[in-house]
C-alpha cells in the first residue's frame, strides 16, 4: 500500500506543477512534455541497472504503445479541454478508471468483496457530482477521452499481468518513446522553440517516472480493481487539500459533498474479506 501512497503523492505534485506553469502565458504544453519526457526517459535508463541479455520483447512492444498512448491522451485532453471545458475533461478521465477496474474483474479474475465494490461506486458516483456538464459541446472528443485515459491506465495492469519482473525496461521504453514521439509532434506542428517551457517540463520528469513505477509496483500488492480507485481518488483528495492551503481555492457545496464521497470510498475499499 506504500507504493500506492507514493504514487498518489508525486501524482499530486505533477498536478501542482501544472498550475503554476498555467500562470505562464507563454508556456508550450508541447515543448513542456519534450522536457518532461527526456528527463523521465534518462531517469528510467539510470536510475536502475538494467539487464539488455534477457529482454523481453513484449515488455518492449507493450511499452512502444503505453508510450504512444501516454503523449496522445495528453493531447486529446488538452483538445477535450478547449471543446468541452476542464471539469467534464477530468471528470471523464477520472471515470474511465472503469474499464481497467473490469478489465481486472473480468478478465483477470482479481477478487474484490462487496464492501469494496460500494467503495468503488461512491468514489465513481463522486466523480460524476463533480462533473460541470454544462460546458458540453461535442460527443466524440468525451468518448475519445474516456477510451483512451481507460485503455492507457489499463496497459499497466496488463504489464504486470503478462510482462517481465523487471519493470525497468517496460519504463524505460515508455517514456524512450513518448520523447521520440513529441520530437515528431514539434516537426509536424512547427512549434516555436520554448526555453522555459523545457525547464517547466524537466521539473515534470522525475515525478512522472517515479508515478508510473510506484504505481506499476503497488500492483504487486493490491488488486488493481482496488489500486485504479484508490489511485483516482486520493489523487483528488491530495489536490483538493493543496488546493486549499496552497492556491487557497473556494469549493462550492456539490464539490465539498464529493469531497466526502471520496472519503467514505477510500474507507471502503480498504475494507478487507
Amino acid at each position: 500500500m506504500i507504493y500506492l501512497f507514493f504514487a498518489i503523492f508525486t501524482s499530486m505534485l505533477i498536478g501542482n506543477f501544472f498550475v503554476f506553469f498555467q500562470k505562464n502565458e507563454k508556456a508550450d504544453i508541447m515543448w513542456i512534455f519534450l522536457g518532461n519526457y527526456f528527463l523521465a526517459a534518462i531517469f528510467s535508463l539510470f536510475s536502475e541497472k538494467i539487464s539488455f541479455h534477457n529482454v523481453n520483447s513484449f515488455d518492449i512492444y507493450l511499452g512502444i504503445f503505453t508510450g504512444f498512448m501516454f503523449l496522445n491522451n495528453f493531447i486529446i485532453y488538452e483538445k477535450n479541454i478547449s471543446i468541452n471545458g476542464l471539469s467534464l475533461s477530468v471528470g471523464v478521465m477520472r471515470v474511465s478508471l472503469i474499464i481497467p477496474i473490469f478489465l481486472s474483474t473480468f478478465l483477470f479474475k482479481e477478487y474484490v468483496g462487496l464492501p469494496n465494490y460500494a467503495g468503488i461506486l461512491v468514489i465513481v458516483l463522486s466523480f460524476i457530482l463533480m462533473t460541470e456538464t454544462r460546458s458540453f459541446h461535442n460527443i466524440f472528443w468525451i468518448i475519445l477521452l474516456f477510451v483512451m485515459t481507460g485503455i492507457t491506465d489499463s496497459t499497466l495492469k496488463i504489464f504486470d499481468q503478462y510482462g517481465s519482473p523487471d519493470k525497468s525496461i517496460f519504463i524505460a521504453t515508455i517514456f524512450s518513446t513518448a520523447f521520440i514521439l513529441t520530437i515528431g509532434y514539434l516537426i509536424v506542428l512547427k512549434r516555436k522553440f520554448n526555453w522555459i517551457s523545457i525547464l517547466y517540463g524537466l521539473l515534470l520528469g522525475i515525478p512522472n517516472q517515479l508515478t508510473t513505477k510506484f504505481f506499476l509496483k503497488s500492483l504487486d500488492s493490491v488488486p488493481a480493481p482496488i489500486a485504479y480507485p484508490a489511485y483516482a481518488s486520493g489523487v483528488v483528495v491530495f489536490t483538493i487539500l493543496s488546493d486549499l492551503f496552497i492556491w487557497k481555492k473556494y469549493f462550492t457545496k456539490k464539490q465539498r459533498i464529493a469531497f466526502i464521497l471520496i472519503v467514505i470510498g477510500i474507507t471502503l475499499l480498504n475494507i478487507k474479506k
